[in-house]
């Protein structure tokens, strides 16, 4: 078992080209890892964005007060924040989605040096950030967004990111100052220094000699670190006889660092100066890192909470509390006589919830026809919006039996939160049984009650069913599913 933790140790440092991953890789207790930035950085957005919504809960919750927890984490946010009564469950997953997104980037793009701001890659990295930023965006304004892919393109983009601290000079000319025009569609950045220009000077022939002032680029040019293994070599100079070159990565397994000149490196992934060659600046280049990816989600110009808003943000890192009341109907012609005593119940569903301790966080009313392209889906916070959507129902349409009410029912749990109530008003059999499978893999995983009232099936059927229990038109019965 050591032996394969040793295997696994190793594997982990040699494809990781800038901070690493996680605290299990960490060469130094306090090194900051990927997932200790991503995490803190997000952390931190969530409470920025907590203490902006204020709950009752949340004593006190003025600015600081989150933002400033010590130590934070998702389940000290969350008891500072709602008191104890909400599980931070489903936002840490949704952190641990984006940490692993950004991880995976070293074990898929590894000798790639543009997906690790190497090899003086700043325009090509900077150009897959905003491609990447630009997607997600798009990902998430679309009318059904789906967010497990937003998470995905996130982590990445939170990668290259926070290796734009780790592998460039940046931090050695600015300090934990952030670089705001990286990753911006239409903003310029600084160029990185021509070929025919040495960014730095050996520091010495062994890997622990001091390199904290090796860099010689002019102050007016990037530059980033050259590392062996990688599509972008670093322009060959025999140490032995030039002083100087292009910076190299450094560190035990960057070969560059030792056979090309400047000998030494500038990489600031590790407070280990056998590792990392700047070491001495590896907190700063994590402060800036855990900072800009705050920004990220919350800058009030470019933040993505900014261009997407907060609903989707909300969604996006799973920080929703309270559940759904969610309402299906049916509006098929054949609901026409039953379609009043709909309305009577689900208006008093609303009224027995309404100002109480189970209040829902949100209302939503989802309606289906024949085609299924016209299922509709509305949502609101105010009680009086349901109770007037609900009163102007109107039926029509939907001559054969067989409607789509799963169609109307992934709508539904789609857009409702975890561990909600849905009702669903119907008086037809399935035309779309297909969706069943998905649907109950949805509705399973989000751990709605999902109740069906009224009905039945088709007339024949449906007429059976009042016959053998006595049920007559505008009473409700309920199926669990």
């Amino acid at each position: 078992m050591e032996l394969l933790k040793l295997v696994v140790f190793i594997s982990i440092i040699g494809t990781s080209v800038g901070f690493l991953p996680n605290p299990f890789s960490a060469i130094n207790i306090n090194d900051y890892t990927h997932t200790d930035i991503t995490e803190i950085g997000i952390l931190k957005a969530v409470a920025k964005f907590f203490e902006q919504h204020p709950v009752q809960q949340c004593k006190p919750c003025t600015p600081g007060s989150l933002t400033g927890l010590p130590d934070i984490t998702a389940r000290k946010l969350y008891d500072t924040y709602y008191g104890g009564q909400e599980s931070e469950k489903r936002f840490q997953e949704a952190i641990d989605d984006i940490v692993k997104q950004n991880n995976k980037v070293d074990q898929d793009h590894f000798s790639e040096a543009a997906w690790h701001f190497n090899g003086e890659q700043i325009k090509e990295g900077n150009a897959k950030m905003q491609n990447l930023r630009d997607t997600v965006i798009q990902i998430l304004n679309n009318t059904a967004p789906n967010y497990d892919a937003a998470r995905e393109v996130v982590g990445q983009y939170l990668h290259l990111l926070q290796m734009f601290y780790s592998n460039t000079n940046w931090v050695e000319m600015s300090g934990s100052v952030l670089y705001r025009p990286l990753g911006i569609t239409g903003q310029p950045i600084m160029a990185a220094a021509p070929p025919s220009v040495d960014t730095c000077r050996s520091c010495g022939p062994t890997l622990n000699t001091n390199c904290a002032s090796n860099l010689i680029v002019p102050h007016n040019f990037l530059t980033s670190s050259y590392k062996s293994g990688q599509d972008i070599s670093k322009p060959m100079k025999d140490p032995s006889t030039h002083n100087t070159g292009k910076c190299s990565h450094g560190g035990p397994r960057d070969t560059s660092a030792v056979t090309s000149a400047a000998v030494g490196g500038i990489n600031k992934d590790s407070m280990d100066p056998g590792y990392s060659p700047h070491a001495h600046l590896h907190e700063k280049a994590a402060e800036a890192a855990i900072e800009h990816t705050r920004l990220f989600f919350e800058d009030p110009m470019t933040g993505l909470r900014t261009v997407v808003g907060d609903d989707k943000f909300q969604d996006l890192l799973q920080i929703r509390a309270g559940k759904s009341l969610v309402f299906v109907i049916d509006t098929t012609g054949s609901m026409g006589k039953d379609i009043a005593a709909v309305q009577n119940k689900t208006a008093e569903i609303v009224r027995e919830t309404q100002g109480t301790a189970n209040a829902p966080y949100n209302y939503i009313l989802v309606t289906f026809n024949d085609p299924g392209n016209l299922t509709t889906v509305q949502k609101t916070k105010n009680p009086d919006d349901i109770q007037n959507w609900l009163g102007a129902i109107v039926v029509h349409g939907g001559d054969d039996c067989p409607e789509f009410s799963l169609t109307g029912i992934q709508a539904a749990s789609t857009v409702a939160m975890p561990n909600s109530d849905v009702f669903v008003f119907t008086d037809a059999t399935p035309k779309d049984p297909q969706k069943i499978n998905y649907i109950t893999s949805l509705i399973t995983e989000k751990k709605l009650r999902v109740q069906f009232l009224v009905t039945g099936t088709c007339t024949k059927r449906r007429n059976a069913y009042y016959a053998i229990n006595g049920n007559t038109r505008g009473h409700f019965y309920r199926l669990k599913i």
